[in-house]
Parts: C-alpha cells; structure tokens; sequence
C-alpha cells in the first residue's frame, strides 16, 4: 500500500477505547467547539471521531467527520506512532462551515502544541 492509507487497524470504534482515551488522556484545543483527546504511550496510532447530534444532520456530521479523516490521513506519516486521539466536535457557530484548509489548520496546530509531531 501506498503511504497515505487509512487502516481499519488505526481507528478507534468501541466505547471502552473511547472512553479510556478521555480518562487517561490530555485534552487539547483552539476553540470550546473542537477538542482533541490525545493518549501517548499506546501501541499503536489510532484515532476516533466524535460529532455532537447537534452540529446538525446526518449529512453535515458525516461531512466534518470526512474531513477530520483526510486531514488525519493526508498526515499520519508525520505523526508519531504511540499516541492515540479523539477528536471531539460540538456544536457552535462556525462548526457547519468548516472546509479542508480550517480542519487541516486546527488540527497541525493542536498537533504541534501536543508534541506529536515527527520532526
């Protein structure tokens, strides 16, 4: 396979992943809106998505959702391999017009604040 692939390995599905992650990890964020939970020490990169019903329908959910992946995707070579993240979004007044470029932005900054980046 080529580099920018996404695994079904690296994403996190089941509740309990979930729910350790935001225990045992430390939040990072730039906005009330868009949270992400980072857990280092883990065996191996993963990441979990989570979009509050009341950003708005099925359709916008999966699309900020969609966008939180290619970002994710589009940069895993450059992430450390032992963290694991949850990205959180709540609903808020921006949220419904997020694109690429605002995702990409929000997450390389929350990542570089983190520390998990590659150098």
């Amino acid at each position: 396979m080529g580099l920018y692939f996404f695994p079904k390995e690296e994403r996190l599905k089941k509740q309990e992943d979930f729910l350790r992650i935001l225990r045992e990890g430390k939040p990072y964020s730039l906005s009330k809106n868009f949270v992400v939970y980072i857990r280092k020490g883990a065996e191996k990169r993963r990441i979990g998505i989570s979009v509050n019903k009341k950003v708005g329908k099925a359709v916008v959910r999966n699309k900020i959702k969609r966008l939180i992946r290619e970002v994710y995707r589009l940069h895993r070579p450059y992430l450390k391999e032992d963290i694991e993240m949850l990205v959180i979004v709540k609903p808020g007044e921006n949220i419904k017009n997020l694109d690429f470029h605002k995702v990409k932005e929000m997450l390389i900054k929350i990542w570089e604040k983190a520390g998990i980046l590659k150098k």
